[in-house]
């Protein structure tokens, strides 16, 4: 099966989920999102990104969405019920927004406590104040059930924004080099403009 007929669901519409459907679908694979648009960072004013003087949550936000928009990842307004293991896949039920059958599954739902009855996941305590639970990853973000990844907040991750964005893009990067049988290298654009003299 060649990448670009894998799919994958991503589950949250924050800064892990985002970030990791942006880095996904750059590697070619086909993108769900199951978005909400309750993502905390609505609500935030950014401090801490590198490079950006001050940024509204809200405007990241968009700015991805918009990236998202431009890729035609698929996205789904409306809450995750359950995801069913099935037969070496999963399939992520929605009443709300449809079903998808996914080779991988993305989780990125921020603070919440997780509720998939299907889904055996290992839990623990959360390490930070306001997070109900983490979801118990290895260091790339595997769960204890195999193609599931999770990512940012869930998995543990401090919630600032970088850090939970950097979490979901190497959660897509993992999942990427999986789908395409050799580490996955996502560049960014060398193509700079000449150097001033």
């Amino acid at each position: 099966m060649c990448s670009s007929d894998l799919t994958v669901a991503v589950i949250g519409g924050g800064a892990a989920g985002l970030t990791a459907a942006h880095f996904l679908v750059r590697a070619g694979l086909h993108v769900d999102l199951y978005d909400q648009d309750r993502s905390i960072l609505k609500r935030a004013r950014l401090l801490n990104l590198p490079g950006a003087v001050e940024l509204e949550g809200r405007e990241l936000l968009a700015q991805l969405r918009a990236k998202l928009d431009e890729a035609s990842v698929t996205t789904r307004a409306g809450k995750v019920d359950d995801v069913v293991p099935d037969g070496g896949r999963l399939v992520v039920r929605s009443e709300q927004a449809g079903d998808v059958t996914a080779d991988y599954v993305v989780l990125a739902t921020g603070q919440g406590t997780l509720r998939l009855a299907s889904l055996p996941l290992e839990t623990t305590e959360a390490r930070q104040p306001f997070v109900k639970q983490n979801v118990v990853t290895d260091r790339w973000g595997a769960t204890s059930v195999p193609g599931v990844y999770a990512c940012g907040v869930l998995a543990g991750w401090p919630s600032q924004a970088v850090v939970c964005a950097g979490s979901g893009a190497a959660v897509a990067i993992e999942i990427a080099t999986a789908a395409h049988g050799a580490f996955w290298v996502d560049h960014d654009d060398t193509r700079l403009a000449p150097d001033p003299e």
